[in-house]
């Protein structure tokens, strides 16, 4: 009988050597799967800010052409209208006086 006792407390103790040399194998496995994911997550991000910065500045290439573009535009419709009111500046008297009176009556209105 203490034979088959010390026989199943060596089968136990094997098993549990077993079950721990297991459980070490899937932690470093674990680890090894962690290490893999947080490098493909570093490149990732890497690649992410790279493309984030090329976009910023293509955008701002756009913003600068698309704004000497209008720059032109509001030049060419300030000539005309320069040339507008040399010609015909009553229309513009009376609108900048119809400002001025409801400019004054909402401003005084309490």
């Amino acid at each position: 009988m203490a034979t088959a006792a010390k026989r199943t407390i060596k089968q136990l103790e094997d098993a549990g050597d077993d079950l721990s040399s297991n459980i070490s194998d899937q932690i470093a496995s674990l680890r090894k799967e962690i290490a893999s994911i947080a490098e493909a997550v570093s490149d990732y991000s890497g690649h992410t800010f790279d493309d984030v910065q090329h976009n910023a500045v293509a955008l701002a290439k756009e913003v600068r052409h698309q704004g000497a573009a209008v720059a032109k535009q509001v030049s060419r419709q300030a000539t005309v209208a320069t040339k507008a009111v040399q010609e015909n500046p009553l229309p513009v008297i009376i609108a900048l006086g119809t400002i001025a009176l409801i400019s004054a009556l909402i401003f005084t209105r309490d």
